[in-house]
């Protein structure tokens, strides 16, 4: 029996009339320039770029003659009429936990097979705190078997616009350019070391080295306790608070006015990126985390549990963070989830984690004072054992990867 065509026609029609649509009002939304780079002819082509935002794919779409056929998260397939309507128009690619996933890498080679070009954001995760999150060398293996040049395309001015953890969009400048183009020929003969550090450096993009920095919008603190979920001076978690430009403490002093270039100054009038705020926040958590083996914290969620075509919507219940467990209540169903049996956790979007069983698949989505954030943290240090106690543990090993 013959393979269906992944590649159709209909994918670039359908997709180059969205464009012509979605141009002008997201141009104007975020201030976004870009180039057409109309004469790339020698393709199909593997496109990766640094993640910012959730409709990266689209923007950088924008810049290409053709259509690109992304890799996406397993949960967009689960919406129902809305996924249907998705796999018909674009066809993207469906990927679990990582990129090694064998059924995702066999549709990409199909698809470069049928000279369509494939897009990947080697991150997987929305950055943070500005700066390009860490990949996984397994973006060196589907390079290696899709034998395609390569494109590095880069977005600037983004984070600021409508980073991961703010609520309300900030009026900015932005762009989007390819940064660097190898061929097949010029990387065959490379080490897999070489070719990873090749990815690292060109979709390397720090927020605060772009030149324009100048952010404005309503209330645009509104969710920075998304990443500083914890006072880092009383360390004491699930303690701050947003309002207007400003972060508070429920604990301490602390306070953090969040200015239009992306800084913050605190009560005694330093300033800081929100790199430096990061550290500082995975430190303090760090620290709670060792010196506290009892915490127990209690937020309402609304759960929902997926499979492979349907989400199934199971409500709203109390949701319990433990070091080493988390655990939902409602009147319909009680479930604990033991960090050592759960196969995987992760943080979908700006306000759900997902946790994967052998063979389930849960999304808790949080209200928008609520941080998904320190529960891959408490995952993650739940997971290094004994090690977690290692003075010399370097903070950089946890967060978004």
């Amino acid at each position: 029996m013959s393979r269906k065509k992944e590649v159709k026609k209909r994918h670039i029609f359908i997709i180059t009339l969205a464009k012509i649509f979605l141009t002008i009002p997201l141009k104007i939304k975020y201030r976004y320039t870009y180039k057409k780079y109309k004469d790339l002819k020698d393709g199909p082509y593997l496109i990766l770029g640094n993640h910012t935002i959730s409709i990266d794919p689209i923007l950088m779409s924008l810049s290409f003659p053709f259509h690109i056929y992304y890799f996406a998260t397993e949960q967009i397939f689960n919406l129902g009429l809305l996924s249907k309507l998705l796999v018909f128009a674009a066809n993207p690619i469906k990927k679990t936990k990582s990129v090694s996933d064998l059924s995702a890498i066999k549709k990409a080679k199909q698809i470069i097979n049928e000279k369509g070009s494939v897009g990947l954001f080697p991150e997987g995760n929305i950055t943070y705190d500005g700066v390009t999150n860490k990949m996984s060398p397994s973006v060196v293996k589907l390079i290696r078997m899709l034998k395609r040049p390569v494109i590095f395309y880069n977005f600037e001015g983004l984070y600021f616009s409508n980073g991961r953890w703010t609520v309300y969009t900030k009026k900015g400048k932005s762009r989007g350019f390819i940064k660097k183009i190898i061929s097949y020929e010029e990387y065959k003969d490379l080490s897999d070391d070489e070719l990873f550090d090749i990815v690292k450096e060109n979709l390397y993009v720090n927020a605060y080295d772009f030149p324009y920095n100048n952010f404005k919008g309503k209330e645009i603190a509104k969710g920075l306790e998304r990443l500083v979920f914890i006072d880092y001076k009383s360390n004491e978690p699930f303690s701050t608070y947003t309002k207007g430009d400003m972060l508070y403490s429920k604990s301490s002093n602390l306070t953090l006015k969040f200015l239009n270039n992306g800084m913050v100054t605190d009560n005694e009038n330093n300033s800081f990126n929100l790199i430096e705020i990061h550290e500082k926040v995975l430190t303090s958590y760090l620290n709670y985390y060792r010196n506290n083996k009892n915490f127990s914290f209690d937020r309402t969620v609304n759960l929902s549990k997926t499979d492979a075509n349907k989400k199934h919507d199971l409500g709203k219940g109390s949701f319990t963070l433990k070091n080493d467990r988390v655990i939902f209540i409602n009147k319909h169903i009680e479930k604990e989830f033991l960090f050592s049996e759960i196969s995987n956790l992760a943080i979908q979007g700006k306000k759900q984690i997902i946790i994967y069983e052998d063979n389930d698949t849960w999304l808790f989505r949080f209200d928008l004072e609520t941080s998904p954030y320190i529960y891959l943290l408490t995952y993650q240090f739940y997971n290094e054992g004994e090690n977690i106690y290692d003075e010399n543990i370097s903070i950089h090993k946890f967060g978004l990867q």
